[in-house]
């Protein structure tokens, strides 16, 4: 697993101690701490952002009053998304979200982050006990499901 954190650079020391907290448990984060060279140049930064979210399993936005002024953010969002990556909102504040968002499990501080860890381990861990009992022909009912929302509805079962 390794998570990109999505966030404006105004969260960035939320966005870092996320990073520290993941790095603490042993999960490998990417957060882009940008020069002005690639930031100023919007070809340049999508394509970085692009490339870095393809070495990521996950996605981590933390969201703020400063998230409403980010172009970047919803597109980092719409990226994950398109690719079916698990997404967990990282709330600096508890303000009402756009309902697009409410979509995604809330993390509210660092032992939501944990919490966000162990969960989503335990769920790729029964995903691939499924998936090695599925070639023995065992079938469950809800083996449609993804992965991925296997992983938001025990993640949301754990936090709320």
């Amino acid at each position: 697993m390794k998570i990109f954190i999505s966030h404006k650079k105004e969260d960035e020391h939320t966005a870092l101690s996320i990073q520290q907290t993941l790095v603490n448990v042993g999960v490998e984060a990417y957060l882009d701490i940008l020069d002005d060279i690639i930031s100023d140049d919007g070809e340049k930064l999508t394509k970085h952002i692009r490339e870095k979210l393809r070495e990521c399993s996950d996605v981590i936005v933390v969201l703020s009053n400063n998230t409403k002024r980010s172009w970047w953010v919803p597109f980092e969002i719409g990226m994950a998304t398109e690719k079916d990556m698990p997404i967990a909102n990282y709330l600096m504040s508890y303000e009402e979200l756009p309902e697009y968002l409410e979509y995604w499990p809330r993390l509210k501080n660092q032992q939501d982050v944990q919490k966000y860890v162990e969960v989503r381990n335990k769920v790729a861990r029964q995903v691939v006990l499924e998936k090695q009992l599925n070639h023995s022909y065992y079938v469950r009912a809800d083996s449609n499901i993804s992965e991925t929302q296997k992983f938001y509805e025990e993640l949301k079962k754990s936090l709320y």
